[in-house]
């Protein structure tokens, strides 16, 4: 008697695992899933920028205070340098 108890079991864990997906596909469009996605993205890497670039200005006024010096430059790309030619 138990064995078929657990078969009723487990074809009812089947069906409510097929009725959600069915739910699931009837209710998302995967089209705006993805926009969604991309916005979010998009979000994150604007956020992540700005917060780099708050930083790097708030320790550039920071750093004369902390260490009595002068902040040290960013480097820029030196003219003489050339790209690499790719390897054939």
């Amino acid at each position: 008697m138990a064995k078929r108890r657990e078969l009723v079991v487990e074809q009812l864990h089947a069906l409510a695992d097929d009725l959600e997906e069915l739910w699931k596909a009837a209710t998302r469009d995967p089209v705006a899933e993805k926009r969604k996605q991309r916005g979010w993205v998009l979000l994150t890497g604007a956020l992540g920028a700005a917060a780099t670039m708050a930083s790097r200005k708030a320790l550039m006024k920071l750093w004369p205070i902390l260490t009595g010096e002068p902040a040290p430059a960013p480097k820029a790309p030196s003219a003489a340098a050339k790209p690499r030619e790719p390897v054939r």
